[in-house]
C-alpha cells in the first residue's frame, strides 16, 4: 500500500514577478521526499489575466511523476486560481491537497 507523507508548506515570495511555495512529499515512507516548489508568475495586477506557471514548478510536477500534459493542468489550475493571488500559502496547502487526493504514478 503507497502512503505519502507529507512535510509542512514554507510559503515565500521568490520576485516581483513570480510566487513560490513548496510542498513536499513521499510516495513511500523510505523514499527520498520529492520538493514541487509552487511558482507562478504573477504580474503587477491583482486580476488573473497572464498568471501561468513557472518552469520550476511544471519540473517538479513531472519528476513526481505527472505526464508533461497533466503537470502543464496541474499547474495552470493553481496559478489562474484568483484564491491563492497573494496566498502563496493556500497554493502550496492546495497543492498538498492536490497530491493526497491525486498521487502521482512513479515511473
Amino acid at each position: 500500500m503507497k502512503s505519502i507523507v507529507y512535510a509542512a508548506i514554507t510559503a515565500t515570495v521568490a520576485a516581483l514577478a513570480t510566487t513560490a511555495a513548496t510542498a513536499d512529499h513521499r510516495i513511500h515512507p523510505a523514499a527520498q521526499p520529492i520538493t514541487i516548489t509552487v511558482s507562478c508568475a504573477r504580474y503587477i495586477s491583482k486580476q488573473v489575466i497572464w498568471d501561468r506557471p513557472m518552469p520550476i514548478f511544471l519540473d517538479g510536477l513531472i519528476t513526481a511523476g505527472y505526464t508533461p500534459e497533466r503537470a502543464e493542468s496541474i499547474g495552470n489550475r493553481i496559478c489562474r486560481d484568483e484564491a491563492f493571488v497573494g496566498n502563496m500559502e493556500g497554493a502550496g496547502a492546495r497543492m498538498q491537497q492536490y497530491l493526497r487526493d491525486n498521487p502521482p504514478a512513479r515511473r
